[in-house]
Formats: structure tokens, C-alpha cells, sequence
């Protein structure tokens, strides 16, 4: 077994074991180091990569991810991965009362399908079968998180998905960038395009789309032996005499890295931490000092799951200000024209002032986006919710819709005119919730 390190000139080394060249983990830590190589050759530290594959698998990666290959080894039977011991998932074995046309016909539903040796179709399953069982989370801490961070999002990471990228998957085709999305006849745009500075919700997931579109294609490519489909990773930076500086192993699929929303942050000593903690230079609030404060808070506040969410309770908005109407039949008068009173006082007396309920993550996130911005304003909490309203709460509540057409809450005044909500712009007549707002 020939050592990683053969061949790279004196000084740190950055060794990155791969699974299968065909794989998630593969395509994304690579295209996250590639886009550091000059970092690192600045930092005088070598990098070399080593993959499950063979020549052809070796070519297509390079041409797929910009990999150079000089920087690749392959390793066409996980012998590496063998001798470090890394895992494979749950360690499961093929039970033995299974028959091999049991398992030639399991086979055969997977990508690659069965082997033509039988002597190969244990081994082969085993590995199908310890892969599978990482996928679902079983012997791979963190697998389950990843896979649901890449369709939810992460405010704590940065963008992943260039804005003019495009993914096309058979009648699917996603973008430019994280919007535009067509399923064949039907097209629709997703409720975050206008979103930016930390990941969107599937945004990640559309970029492990691309590469799984990549290896489906080629699959035969990719993949010459089945009995390495389960091998995981592993990563090692090494100083000028060989000792190890830093080390991780994968503990499943897709945790290639020990901080998977900024996989390099272990290289910041080295090539900086900008560098490090965004590597592809997308849009990052959250990570960049000289962003606008604001921007971070955008981002902090999720308003990618918001911005639906508040979609979704617009659906019941003729609901809420029925309720608000009901609630107001039982009110005095005396109490109305208190509410009415109040308000315009209060919104005489602040430049900015914002209507609120306690509870409200939609009113919380935008009372983080004005103080984010730095500007002064009044809060005026309701109460909790809707349905926790006392008789003034709910006389106020009743006079804000009644003036501004609004059934939701926060209400946002600037310079004593409605502004609208966080997503919401005032309606263009009383009765209808609008679009737009503060955010």
C-alpha cells in the first residue's frame, strides 16, 4: 500500500480520503477544496485526494468538479480506507438463509444493478445493505440532520447555489439560482428567490441534485465495484514532519466534514478565515464582518421558513378578521374610541412604531430587522396571540384592521403611515391582505 503522502513536496499536507468518487460527499468537499487550491499552495500546504475509483471514474471526476489530476490517487478497491479501519456504516452482514436470487433480485432495483458473478452478490449487498442503513440514519450520527438541513436550510450557513446556476433533472429544471422552478408544463417560483446571504430551504438539497443527476448518468463510470459502495472518509492534515495537525473521520453519509455548514473551517490558521468559513464566495451575512448588520439579522430570523409560513396563514386571513369583527361586536363603544384615540397618539409621538404580538415569531423577526438597522422605534405588544387578547388588545387590534386593511400582526408605522407587516404591504383596499412588507 503506497502512503498518501508519496510524492508531495516537503511541508504541510492536506490528505482528504474519499468514498466512492460517485458520491455526494465526494462531489461537495471537492468542489469546496478546489475552490481553495490557490489558498493552499499560498499557504504552503499540499493537497491530495484520494478516491474509490478507477482511471475512467478518476477523468470523469476531475472534468466534473475541476479537481486537477495531479491532486487525485484512486484507489479502486478501498484498500486505504481498509488499512485506516474507516467506517462503513452499522456493520451489518447478508443473513445467510437469504438465496442468491433473493438477493439478485434486490439487487437488480438498485443503481448498477446485480453482479454477473454470484461470487459477488453477498458482498455486494453487504455493502448495499450497510450503505442504505447509513442513509437512514442507522450507524451514521448526523446523517439524518444533514439531509434535512439541505431541504430546511441553514441561517448559519452560507449560500450554496450559485445565481446562475441551473439544474435540469429530467422534467425538472431549477433556476437560474434558487427561484425559478418547472416541472414540465407547471412553473412556480419559490417563495425565498428574493432571499440572500444564508442557505435558502433547498437549496443545498438542489445542489446534491445536480451531482446526483451526474452520477446516475454515468453510474458504470463512477462505480466498478460494488463491494466499496459503504467505505466513508476521512480527512488529515499532516505538518513538515509528518505528524498529524488535524484529523476526522466521516461518521456516515454526507458528513464529510466535522462542521458541515462550513466543511473547511478546520483550514482557517491556514489560508484565513474568510477563506475557510466560505470557500465559494456566495452570499454570507452571517459569516461576513463587513455585512450590514441588518443582513445577518435577515438571516438569523429565517425568513426563508417565514416568508411561507406567512403565505400559508394568509389562507386564513378572512378567518382572523371575521374573528377580530365577532370580538369587536362584544366591544363597548367607549373601548373603540379609546383604541382609536391611542392610536393615533402613539404613532403621532414615535417616527417608527410597531404593533406586536409577544409570541409572534413573524413580529419578533421584524423588530430584530429594525433594531438590526439601528432604528429607533416604539414596540406596542397586543399581548401574546390573537386568541390571548384582553378588551384593549382586541379594540386595538380591530382598529388597525379597520384602518389598514390588515388582519395579521406586526403593523409597522413610519413617519405615521402603514407600512405594513413583515411580508405584508398594506392592502390596496381594507379587507385584503397584501404582499410585500417590511422584509
Amino acid at each position: 500500500l503506497v502512503s498518501p503522502l508519496d510524492g508531495l513536496a516537503a511541508g504541510r499536507s492536506l490528505v482528504v480520503v474519499l468514498p466512492q468518487l460517485g458520491e455526494f460527499d465526494s462531489a461537495e468537499m471537492c468542489e469546496q477544496l478546489v475552490a481553495v487550491a490557490d489558498d493552499l499552495q499560498a499557504a504552503g500546504v499540499a493537497l491530495r485526494v484520494v478516491g474509490i475509483g478507477d482511471q475512467a471514474a478518476g477523468q470523469r471526476f476531475s472534468d466534473f468538479t475541476g479537481l486537477p489530476l495531479e491532486a487525485l490517487r484512486l484507489d479502486p478497491d478501498g484498500a486505504l480506507h481498509r488499512a485506516l479501519e474507516l467506517h462503513e456504516g452499522p456493520g451489518w452482514e447478508t443473513p445467510e438463509g437469504l438465496p442468491d436470487s433473493a438477493l439478485r433480485l434486490l439487487l437488480s432495483t438498485l443503481p448498477g444493478g446485480a453482479p454477473e458473478d454470484d461470487a459477488q452478490l453477498r458482498p455486494a449487498f453487504t455493502a448495499w445493505l450497510n450503505y442504505l442503513g447509513m442513509c437512514a440514519g442507522l450507524g451514521a450520527p448526523g446523517t439524518l440532520a444533514e439531509i434535512a438541513r439541505g431541504y430546511f436550510g441553514d441561517t448559519t450557513a452560507p449560500e450554496r447555489f450559485a445565481s446562475d446556476a441551473v439544474v435540469t433533472a429530467g422534467p425538472v429544471v431549477i433556476g437560474p439560482g434558487v427561484g425559478p422552478v418547472k416541472l414540465g408544463p407547471l412553473e412556480y417560483t419559490q417563495w425565498w428567490e428574493d432571499e440572500a446571504g444564508y442557505q435558502r430551504p433547498v437549496e443545498l438539497a438542489t445542489v446534491r441534485l445536480r451531482n446526483m443527476v451526474e452520477v446516475l448518468g454515468k453510474w458504470d463510470t463512477y462505480v466498478t465495484n460494488r463491494e466499496t459502495v459503504a467505505l466513508r472518509g476521512a480527512t488529515y492534515l499532516f505538518d513538515e514532519a509528518g505528524e498529524p495537525l488535524y484529523s476526522y473521520r466521516h461518521r456516515g453519509v454526507l458528513t464529510y466534514s466535522e462542521t458541515m455548514p462550513r466543511p473547511l473551517t478546520f483550514l482557517a490558521p491556514y489560508i484565513g478565515e474568510e477563506r475557510a468559513r466560505n470557500p465559494l464566495r456566495l452570499g454570507d451575512a452571517t459569516g461576513d464582518a463587513n455585512a450590514p448588520p441588518a443582513a445577518a439579522a435577515a438571516a438569523a430570523a429565517g425568513r426563508g421558513i417565514l416568508k411561507p409560513a406567512g403565505r400559508a396563514m394568509g389562507l386564513l386571513a378572512p378567518l382572523f378578521r371575521a374573528q377580530s369583527y365577532l370580538v369587536g361586536s362584544l366591544l363597548d363603544a367607549e373601548a373603540r374610541e379609546e383604541a382609536r384615540a391611542e392610536l393615533a397618539t402613539t404613532i403621532a409621538a414615535d417616527p417608527v412604531v410597531i404593533y406586536t404580538y409577544g409570541l409572534s415569531p413573524f413580529s419578533s423577526a421584524a423588530v430584530a430587522l429594525l433594531g438590526a438597522e439601528g432604528i429607533a422605534h416604539k414596540v406596542v405588544p397586543l399581548g401574546g396571540e390573537w386568541f390571548l387578547l384582553g378588551k384593549q388588545g382586541s379594540a386595538m387590534r380591530l382598529e388597525l384592521l379597520e384602518q389598514h386593511g390588515q388582519s395579521s400582526l406586526p403593523h409597522v408605522f413610519i413617519g405615521g403611515k402603514h407600512v405594513g407587516g413583515l411580508f405584508t404591504s398594506p392592502p390596496a383596499e381594507p379587507g385584503s391582505d397584501g404582499g410585500g412588507g417590511l422584509a
